[in-house]
């Protein structure tokens, strides 16, 4: 029996190239929606960026090679869209207007249309054309400017998240509003036009930091490991390395004094007695915790404290993390099979549902153009114009 999928049945064309929005269609892909992936006859800019970002962002995809710079090409667009029930794309604002595909002629052509534009700053307001990648928008949101360690000077190097968190938020973002979309159009008939900003994106997934400036309108300080909400919530360091321990709840900090680091004083001493205090003496708290964690191992530290029913965990580099139990048994790293016999891990489709799971059942378009003749044929084109089409140099098809 075939595994029922949560959007069978719905057609994506998607204009994104790089992070945001290629991602967010694999999304749509691993949860059984058609995906026609768009790129220029040269391909997508990131096949010739270093990683496995093109091919992570681009499973469960067909992917067709288009000049868009060619009438007919646009036309060709248009037929495809005609057939589709969400357009995505991730250009600046006005690049697809002038191309004819914007959200207004699109919707000519499909009023249905689910369509979504991810972009820098998005599509209104004086920043729209601006342009901006990941670490632009990690500067220009705020973000990099909470990163560092605890008492950092103005002349450390300011720091930003190595991977692309901006991105995989913009993407995760598009996804829910297309999903909502989607749904609206069920429930009212309607299409419409989904914009998605990577700045509010940044912004969201800094909403606790932000939203405790908005009440105070104090800057916080850099924090390093430490939450700046409470305390202990911070990595410490033992004999051998460093643990990560949470014990700020009224029972769990009773258990760490008393059943982990051996000092029930420190329960109830003035300085750490309340959460605020604590916050107020962290640092002499911290060299208090350390002091006596650098006695034993980590392991010895952590399994204590996991008899004691404590937050706390090792820090993990990317080989012990694929090497954890709990990843093997969820399957949350997943390999894919190449048609030439390669093989590539990935992360596993998320989140779970239990009646319509998401799966992998393709893996990236290695070749430029690779269904273009597939996709060509299933929008209701014949064999005779797609040959010609190839041959004025409209599209690329892989012979």
């Amino acid at each position: 029996m075939t595994q029922k999928t949560v959007l069978d049945g719905i057609r994506v064309v998607c204009f994104g190239m790089g992070g945001a929005a290629p991602l967010a269609t694999a999304t749509l892909g691993d949860f059984g929606a058609e995906i026609f992936k768009i790129e220029p006859r040269t391909g997508d800019w990131s096949r010739t960026t270093p990683g496995l970002g093109t091919r992570e962002f681009n499973r469960n995809k067909k992917g067709i090679a288009i000049d868009l710079k060619h009438p007919e090409g646009i036309a060709l667009a248009k037929r495809m869209i005609a057939t589709a029930d969400v357009v995505m794309e991730s250009f600046r604002p006005g690049v697809m207007t002038r191309l004819g595909l914007g959200y207004k002629a699109v919707r000519e052509v499909n009023p249905r249309i689910v369509y979504c534009s991810v972009s820098a700053y998005g599509q209104t307001g004086p920043w729209k054309e601006r342009p901006g990648v990941d670490g632009i928008i990690q500067a220009v949101s705020g973000m990099m400017s909470v990163l560092g360690r605890d008492g950092d000077t103005p002349e450390d190097e300011p720091l930003k998240i190595s991977f692309p968190a901006v991105d995989m938020t913009g993407g995760l973002l598009a996804v829910q509003g297309i999903m909502m979309a989607l749904f609206a159009r069920e429930r009212h008939g309607i299409g419409q036009h989904v914009d998605v900003s990577l700045l509010e994106g940044a912004l969201v997934i800094q909403k606790s930091s932000l939203t405790r400036y908005l009440s105070s309108r104090k800057l916080q300080p850099k924090t390093g490991s430490r939450a700046p909400y409470a305390t202990p919530n911070e990595a410490y360091r033992t004999q051998d390395g460093y643990i990560m321990l949470a014990a700020y709840t009224t029972d769990r900090w009773k258990a760490l004094c008393h059943h982990v680091l051996g000092r029930p004083g420190l329960e109830t001493d003035p300085r750490f007695q309340s959460r605020p205090t604590r916050q107020e003496h962290h640092g002499e708290l911290k060299a208090i915790i350390e002091e006596i964690l650098v006695t034993r191992t980590s392991a010895e530290w952590l399994g204590l404290c996991e008899r004691h029913d404590l937050m706390c965990a090792p820090i993990n580099s990317y080989r012990e993390v694929v090497g954890l139990e709990q990843i093997k048994a969820r399957k949350a790293i997943e390999s894919i099979a190449f048609p030439d016999g390669r093989t590539m891990e990935t992360v596993a489709p998320v989140p779970r549902l239990s009646e319509t799971p998401g799966a992998i059942r393709s893996p990236y378009p290695s070749q430029i153009g690779e269904h273009t003749r597939e996709i060509l044929l299933a929008v209701g084109l014949t064999e005779d114009e797609i040959a010609k089409l190839d041959a004025d140099g409209v599209i690329g098809v892989q012979k």
